[in-house]
């Protein structure tokens, strides 16, 4: 069963056993659709906390909304954050626990409580942090382990709130190596990391990452080619000094130079390709950004537990034999 509501923006009048102020509405499941009277520009607190029915704020985009308080949406079903960008402050716990919220764009306010999206474990993403503000409340996305990207420029923020139960990412798993989303991380650490990570996600930075792989592979070839030459050296001097002692010695081929190893493994594919090719058939996943030849076969070895020996072509080489 379904219902919509009119909300005109009445205080709560009972309070629970903590002293929470309980909304018009909490708890009531049947809630879908909300229509806000004339005049009224403040959600109140715990209006629609536990609204298991609402899954949008649709209703807000023609509203004079300006204030979302405390509690107002915690718990609720809401699956998605957007038209929200005439609201100017979200208070404490506003959206706190909406395990089914995906995504939150376009944020235009000044002002926002502490847990404003703590534990909203699905969250994926943070899109359009709004300039206004500088610090990221205590908090703020505490516990949110489905977060992966921050699609937004954080280079205005300077903060991130922490307290004695942790910074505003604490808990964010996905989205900060093991040492950051622990709760007694540096807040400033973690901020650097943010703000690296979300310049990467532009296309400045996807373009910086582009030219770095490009720059490493770079390096890579020539290591590969200086290892052949001084091998190609190291014979013809072997071979020299046969000679002048009057000495025969074996005749061995010479062996073949990392080009033509790769070319046999690459099957005509770039480096790049290979490079894909390889981290997707051997480590099952698309290789990261950057990855280069070298570090693949770096990871190649740590999997599955042997060393690489040799020159950086016979360790190709070995790479192509065993997988």
């Amino acid at each position: 069963m379904s219902k919509a509501v009119v909300y005109r923006g009445a205080d709560p009048t009972e309070f629970d056993e903590d002293g929470k102020p309980v909304g018009e509405w909490e708890n009531d499941k049947e809630v879908t659709g909300v229509t806000i009277a004339d005049g009224v520009t403040e959600i109140k607190e715990a209006a629609f906390h536990r609204c298991k029915g609402l899954t949008n704020l649709s209703f807000l985009k023609d509203s004079a909304i300006t204030i979302i308080g405390s509690y107002a949406f915690s718990v609720s079903g809401l699956a998605s954050l957007r038209g929200v960008e005439g609201v100017s402050k979200f208070g404490d716990f506003a959206f706190a626990n909406c395990k089914d919220l995906r995504t939150i764009e376009g944020l235009g306010c000044e002002e926002m409580g502490h847990s404003c999206f703590a534990w909203c474990t699905l969250l994926q993403s943070m899109k359009g942090w709004p300039a206004s503000l500088t610090v990221i409340p205590v908090l703020c996305f505490y516990g949110c382990a489905g977060m992966t990207t921050v699609d937004c420029d954080i280079s205005h923020v300077t903060s991130i709130g922490a307290d004695v139960d942790g910074h505003a990412f604490a808990g964010c798993t996905s989205l900060l190596p093991p040492s950051l989303s622990k709760k007694d991380a540096d807040p400033a650490a973690v901020l650097a990391h943010l703000k690296r990570k979300a310049f990467l996600e532009t296309p400045a930075g996807a373009a910086e990452l582009e030219n770095a792989a490009r720059a490493a592979e770079d390096s890579l070839l020539a290591e590969l080619d200086a290892e052949d030459a001084a091998k190609k050296e190291g014979k013809k001097k072997k071979k020299k000094k046969k000679k002048a002692s009057g000495k025969k010695g074996t005749q061995q081929a010479e062996p073949a130079d990392w080009r033509t190893e790769f070319q046999r493994y690459s099957r005509g594919k770039s480096l790049k390709e290979t490079v894909a090719e390889l981290h997707v058939s051997v480590l099952g996943a698309d290789p990261p950004p950057g990855a280069n030849l070298l570090a693949v076969m770096e990871k190649i070895e740590a999997e599955f537990g042997y060393v690489g020996t040799g020159t950086v072509g016979e360790r190709i080489n070995n790479v192509r034999l065993q997988f």
